[in-house]
């Protein structure tokens, strides 16, 4: 009985209260919640892939796109290539398309279908029509050593994309997701595959 007694004297745990939370902390969370739902965030995207049909050759799906723009930051055309770029300037305005939902296979593919002049870089946008502050996101800013590629200052022209360049994108992106699908195949599906060419 005495050891039953003290139990009932013990005071009793002090509950724990959650520190408030820094914004690295919270970044971090925000990480480990996206790992954990396999979506690595949203991505802003300003010139080929803000057109849903850049989508289906490359992912197979079109994902969830939302207008939104982006300050201090400039779009520019690439001279080669026809693609966007965009660059820092603090007088600057963007209008893109805030990609989310991307599993990280497809957040993977996307990274490799944009050209290596690319690098992602952390930022804020606001979604069109909607009255909730900046969101932060990624989004791939070109980069600066690579600035005499751009076409002077000249904003990328949507209808110049589709007509001259479209069509050749959607290629690269289909190749590309088919490498990636052979890649991803164990050896043995992969030797499985390559039989039942051969019989045909």
């Amino acid at each position: 009985g005495a050891s039953a007694a003290m139990e009932l004297g013990a005071a009793a745990p002090t509950p724990r209260v959650r520190p408030p939370m820094d914004a690295a902390a919270r970044v971090a969370e925000t990480a480990a919640q996206a790992a954990t739902l396999g979506d690595w965030g949203p991505i802003f995207v300003y010139g080929s892939f803000s057109m849903p049909q850049a989508w289906m050759p490359l992912l197979g799906r079109v994902p969830e796109m939302t207008a939104a723009t982006l300050r201090g930051h400039v779009r520019r055309s690439v001279r080669f290539g026809g693609f966007a770029a965009l660059m820092e300037d603090p007088d600057g305005f963007v209008i893109g398309q805030l990609v989310t939902g991307l599993r990280p296979a497809e957040r993977r593919l996307l990274d490799h279908a944009v050209d290596d002049g690319f690098e992602l870089a952390t930022v804020k946008v606001r979604s069109l029509g909607e009255t909730i502050g900046d969101l932060e996101c990624v989004t791939y800013r070109w980069r600066e050593e690579f600035e005499d590629a751009l076409d002077g200052e000249k904003d990328w022209d949507i209808e110049v994309y589709m007509e001259e360049h479209l069509d050749e994108f959607m290629e690269l992106c289909t190749d590309m997701r088919k490498s990636h699908d052979l890649e991803s195949l164990s050896d043995e599906d992969l030797k499985a595959r390559m039989l039942s060419r051969r019989r045909r």
